[in-house]
């Protein structure tokens, strides 16, 4: 729980700034499930009268950045992620109800296939290895209900939606992120949180996208740069020093993984929410623990 001494402390920077009719934006880091945390915080903005009026996100914190920029309620994002629903997401298990409509026989008895490009002999096209370890479609299937009307409301341009919104994706292939504005919301959430080899990826202009976490974890630029607030709130879940992992997907994506700053020293006055970690113009405070 966040103390009421570090609630005060914001409202004393914030409250000056609200007088000037100053513009607060929320960046939300990637970081799985600690993501939820993002949740708590938002709450307690709410809670003290804190505007937000953007929001910027990558991987989990897309997904709660998007459900807040539709207005969605904190209770109801919790309601969502302690959902069924939200689990058969996670796993690719598809519902009793619909295993009629997904579940297909394989269209041919072989066991396995592979083939050679004799235009190029380096070109071995192969079926032995999956797509990707979770089957994505009770997933896609779920963010069309979800995102669609939004989607459609907004005129397919994030900055329509209720709150403002960008979220940050990875093109492996040109080394950047890619930064989405617009189009589909359900689409740009998906390629922001897709983990390399876990989901299929999300095509654009024939380039897969992948988990935005890749080239930009904590997407504070694209914040300043599509709406140059006046205050930002960072919740950042996520840390710097990741020990190393034998689960081979984590290998894999670190290994295209690049280092993402979440101290940030910046003339403009940026608060930091890290694990009760505080940071105001260049200024760094642990925060006292709570009392037994």
């Amino acid at each position: 729980m966040i103390r009421y001494s570090f609630v005060l402390l914001i409202l004393l920077l914030v409250a000056p700034t609200n007088m000037n009719a100053q513009k607060v934006g929320l960046v939300l880091s990637g970081g799985g499930a600690k993501g939820a945390a993002h949740i708590g915080v938002i709450k307690a903005l709410e809670e003290n009268n804190i505007p937000i009026d953007y929001v910027t996100g990558t991987s989990i914190g897309s997904i709660i950045g998007s459900l807040y920029a539709m207005g969605y309620t904190p209770e109801e994002m919790l309601t969502l992620l302690l959902s069924e629903e939200f689990a058969y997401w996670q796993t690719g298990m598809v519902q009793d109800d619909y295993i009629y409509y997904f579940k297909k026989p394989d269209p041919t008895p072989e066991f396995l296939h592979f083939s050679i490009d004799f235009t190029d002999s380096i070109q071995v096209r192969t079926n032995i290895l999956p797509g990707s370890l979770i089957n994505p479609i009770q997933m896609n299937q779920a963010f069309i209900s979800l995102f669609a009307q939004a989607t459609a409301k907004a005129g397919w341009n994030f900055d329509n939606l209720f709150v403002p919104f960008r979220c940050v994706g990875s093109d492996i292939y040109n080394k950047k992120p890619i930064i989405f504005k617009n189009g589909d919301l359900g689409d740009a959430v998906r390629a922001s949180m897709t983990f390399p080899l876990v989901f299929k990826p999300i095509w654009k202009d024939g380039v897969p996208l992948f988990d935005g976490g890749i080239y930009d974890n904590f997407p504070v630029q694209p914040m300043r740069e599509a709406f140059q607030p006046d205050f930002i709130f960072g919740s950042a879940v996520a840390g710097s020093n990741i020990k190393p992992s034998h689960n081979l997907y984590n290998q894999i994506f670190f290994f295209f993984k690049q280092k993402t700053a979440y101290e940030i020293a910046d003339p403009l006055t940026i608060c930091i929410i890290k694990y009760f970690f505080f940071s105001s113009r260049r200024r760094h405070t642990r925060l006292p623990k709570k009392k037994e």
